[in-house]
């Protein structure tokens, strides 16, 4: 519950047994010019459901949403954000950021509804996917619902996988592939890892390490 003018951070990082089924539910109720901040990581579980769900039902509340998912081997790393604006001038902003190696499925669900008292209101919801083979895949499934006039609303996905040339400069300068791609990936969290407490950024950057450790060459 985030009340007026309140500011709350919920940070998560949750590293599974691999026979594990991690279906995750959180929700905040937004009350007027509050803001709740969602920054979350997720390795490890055979199969993880998680969106976080965010109802800005005061004027003025925001929610932003920030998470990062690996999918390895036998792995569905299934993931996003759920935001609802019921008051007049609420804003959300939804990023993803995905890997996937090994045949890991990542998939990003991202809804945003925009209710008829909601105007001037503004929703982003984003989507980026890295794949480390060919074997690997990821998908997305934006849903914006706009119900009322005067609101700014837009998506982006985009999904790719490493350039050659530049696995092949930072070979040619000295580094394993392995550590090659690493340090690709460590570009590609960056922005989830400075939003989160040092400790926590630490934590989520070894735990991707030793995710990928072995994956490639």
């Amino acid at each position: 519950f985030v009340g007026k003018n309140a500011r709350v951070k919920y940070y998560s990082i949750e590293n599974w047994s691999k026979n594990t089924y991690n279906l995750n539910t959180k929700r905040a109720l937004v009350d007027a010019d509050g803001r709740i901040e969602w920054v979350s990581g997720n390795m490890g579980s055979g199969t993880t459901m998680l969106y976080p769900c965010s109802i800005l039902r005061g004027e003025g509340a925001s929610a932003n949403s920030l998470g990062v998912a690996v999918a390895g081997p036998s792995q569905h790393q299934d993931i996003g954000a759920k935001t609802f604006h019921v008051a007049p001038r609420t804003k959300s902003v939804t990023r993803s950021r995905s890997i996937s190696f090994g045949g890991g499925i990542a998939t990003f669900r991202g809804i945003a509804r925009v209710g008829r008292k909601a105007k001037q209101s503004d929703t982003t919801v984003a989507c980026d996917a890295l794949l480390l083979d060919d074997h690997s895949s990821a998908n997305t499934y934006p849903s914006l619902e706009i119900n009322t006039n005067d609101v700014t609303a837009s998506h982006e996905a985009k999904t790719g996988k490493i350039n050659a040339e530049v696995l092949f400069y930072l070979t040619s300068r000295g580094l394993t592939e392995e550590k090659a791609v690493q340090l690709v990936v460590n570009g590609f969290v960056e922005p989830i890892i400075k939003a989160l407490p040092i400790e926590y950024a630490l934590e989520l950057q070894r735990l991707i390490e030793m995710e990928l450790a072995g994956a490639i060459g």
